[in-house]
């Protein structure tokens, strides 16, 4: 298939983009000087880019993500031209290498985990707890006697003669509040007067027994209450017992509940980007964490180092410190990805050289979606091409 005629571009950007999410995909060129697109081709394999760069000499730069199929493509159909690795997509594949260091050690990781947040369920959480209440009933206490101003002011103005759509106009009150404030006489409150209890709550303690017994099933616990009488939705029951039964907590009556940590364990990707993070900008618990994994693990403790020598290379564009790292990287949890990169090291190379990345490309992705979306993902490639092409 021949594609449509354009100027060559010298230095041109490559990307993948979605004919549908997971499924299917074309790729997109587009000239980096001319900052516009030049083609889409219908797939991203090797053959095809190296087609479409075989009918279009003079490519002198080639700015691309790291997929192999496009490295390939670049080689065989421009193989004087000279490659660029991304640099968003070399902190990404980083970031995912050390992801993956981490989810390969998720026991130690859980251990960490709670222990610190047992650690962190201490008398100081309740009276952090007291000081919030506090500070929430200073607070609706002030909405209170800001509200019992408005209303002094409505009914001064009422007593005045003012009309409710003068006095609406002048305070900017709802005409429906002037109305029931003056009907009321009060202005209200949104306090909560009365709690409807859940229908689980009168068969609670043979609930709790059960569960005391082991049964942590609630739909073999729904059965059994159905079969006392229980009439309420099975959904609602399931989370009444998740809230009351599993997690301990108090009804809107005031009964007593456990203790429970204000701190979680980080997921695994929070706990990878906490790892890359510099420790003078993290919060205490989270550096806490961050030194107590590390003292647990040296293998996630020599990737987050690496991890994040390799995060300050790239950004601040260290050429000379490739080989060192490469080298470190070697001989730690983080040898993949060094292996990665030294089979693409002329790509990576140049993009600690060269200013060329695939970032407007993906500018130019979002238009190409915007088009497609505005045709609901029907049209075909070739007019889906001469619509992203002419604009």
């Amino acid at each position: 298939m021949r594609h449509a005629q354009s100027s060559t571009p010298r230095v041109l950007g490559v990307d993948d983009w979605a004919w549908r999410k997971g499924q299917r995909y074309g790729t997109v060129l587009v000239d980096l000087e001319a900052h516009c697109i030049v083609d889409l081709l219908p797939d991203r394999e090797t053959a095809t880019l190296a087609d479409w760069l075989t009918e279009h000499p003079g490519v002198e730069i080639i700015a691309r993500d790291r997929a192999g199929a496009y490295a390939r493509g670049a080689r065989e159909g421009a193989p004087n031209a000279r490659q660029v690795a991304d640099r968003w997509h070399l902190l990404r594949n980083c970031s995912d290498a050390l992801l993956n260091v981490v989810e390969r050690r998720y026991r130690v990781v859980r251990e960490v985990g709670k222990s610190l947040a047992i650690q962190n369920t201490t008398p100081s959480s309740c009276i952090s707890g007291a000081l919030q209440r506090k500070k929430t009933e200073r607070l609706a206490s002030e909405r209170r006697q800001a509200r019992r101003s408005v209303f002094d002011k409505v009914v001064e103005l009422r007593r005045l003669g003012w009309s409710q759509l003068a006095i609406h106009r002048e305070l900017g009150v709802d005409l429906k509040t002037i109305r029931k404030w003056l009907q009321d006489k009060s202005p209200g409150t949104w306090q909560r007067t009365m709690y409807k209890a859940h229908p689980a709550e009168p068969f609670e303690i043979y609930l709790r027994q059960r569960w005391d017994e082991g049964c942590r099933n609630a739909t073999q616990l729904y059965r059994e209450v159905c079969e006392h009488g229980y009439q309420g939705n099975p959904r609602n029951f399931r989370q009444w017992v998740k809230v009351r039964l599993r997690d301990d907590m108090p009804s809107p009556n005031g009964n007593p509940v456990k203790s429970r940590s204000p701190w979680r364990p980080p997921l695994s990707r929070q706990t990878t980007r906490l790892l890359t993070v510099d420790a003078g900008m993290l919060p205490q618990r989270e550096r806490a964490y961050v030194d107590a994994l590390c003292a647990a693990s040296p293998d996630i403790a020599q990737a987050a180092s690496l991890a994040r020598r390799f995060q300050t290379m790239i950004k601040e564009r260290k050429e000379d410190a490739l080989a060192g790292w490469l080298n470190d990287a070697l001989a730690s949890p983080l040898a993949p990805i060094a292996r990665g990169l030294s089979r693409d090291i002329e790509a990576v190379n140049a993009a600690l050289t060269l200013p060329w990345s695939t970032g407007p490309v993906e500018g130019k992705i979002n238009k190409l979606k915007l088009i497609k979306r505005s045709m609901y993902g029907r049209a075909g490639l070739d007019l889906l091409r001469a619509r992203v092409m002419e604009t």
